[in-house]
């Protein structure tokens, strides 16, 4: 690749004003992975006055570019730390960065968009942890919900004040702790892996909430006594995934429960005689269906 196209390039990001706009995180993400792309060309060409050059000039616009995501995420967990939002507020802050509106009919959420840049930003507070347990054959290795499908979660799920969510297969935490911002209620993450358990907790922390909780154990094995939500993104396949929903369906014996789904998973679920879908297309892998208990 040509070190002056790359200048070129540069040069127009380092000019556009937009960028510096705390809305504009996805196009901010985008132009630090373009400076990532510099840096390894640089790199490649090993000594060189132009690649040193074009370094430096890739090294300040990515300080320019870090710096106001870094001020965007700063104050927005102070915010939530100081305990002075309110779920709406924080609600219309999240929807300046997502092209998803509950209204009309019910989207695919395929692929991320700024929101999960925010989230991540607001979330990821310290590095990943690598997983500590193997997973078995049936088990699906951690992927992130699209955040605007959570946010379809929270619009369509009927929440109530009353209710409590378990996410089953909570990963890093994200569903459990977004839900519980955005309604207030009570929210558990059911997790076999406790490395990531333990940085969910953290984040938690670092955001000062209450009502949170991250139980590390095998989804068969976990209580689900105080649910009423449950939330799975195809966190298993085949007889695992079928031994968690009956001891769901025991569940349902018992009380009301909603279901809500996202991944292939979906139409697993939906062909469970105990459940009725109220989604407009069980049958969509990547559009957030919401299940409830037919009655006993």
């Amino acid at each position: 690749m040509e070190l002056r196209n790359l200048g070129v390039e540069l040069e127009a990001l380092a000019t556009d004003g937009s960028l510096e706009e705390e809305v504009n995180l996805r196009a901010r993400a985008a132009a630090l992975d373009h400076i990532a792309l510099v840096d390894e060309v640089v790199r490649l060409r090993g000594e060189d006055t132009s690649a040193a050059a074009l370094c430096r000039q890739a090294a300040a616009l990515r300080h320019r570019l870090e710096a106001v995501d870094e001020r965007l995420f700063q104050g927005l967990r102070g915010w939530i730390r100081s305990g002075d939002y309110t779920p709406a507020a924080l609600r219309r802050e999240f929807d300046r960065y997502t092209g998803y509106v509950p209204s009309g009919e019910r989207p695919a959420h395929l692929g991320y968009d700024g929101l999960d840049h925010l989230i991540d930003g607001l979330l990821c507070v310290e590095p990943v942890p690598r997983k500590t347990v193997e997973l078995a054959p049936e088990m699906v290795h951690l992927e992130t919900t699209p955040a605007r499908a959570i946010l379809d979660l929270v619009d369509h799920a009927s929440l109530t004040p009353s209710d409590v969510l378990v996410d089953i297969g909570s990963g890093l935490g994200q569903v459990a702790i977004l839900v519980h911002l955005l309604s207030g209620i009570e929210t558990r993450g059911i997790e076999i892996d406790p490395a990531f358990c333990r940085y969910a907790r953290r984040c938690v922390r670092a955001l000062g909430l209450t009502g949170i909780e991250f139980v590390p154990v095998d989804a068969r094995d976990a209580d689900y006594t105080t649910g009423t939500v449950f939330y799975l993104f195809t966190p298993f396949v085949g007889d695992m995934l079928q031994a968690v929903l009956d001891r769901l369906r025991a569940e349902a014996r018992v009380r009301s429960i909603r279901v809500c789904t996202y991944g292939p998973c979906t139409p697993h679920v939906a062909r469970q005689p105990w459940l009725a879908c109220y989604a407009p297309d069980p049958e969509h892998e990547f559009k957030l269906a919401v299940f409830h208990s037919r009655p006993a």
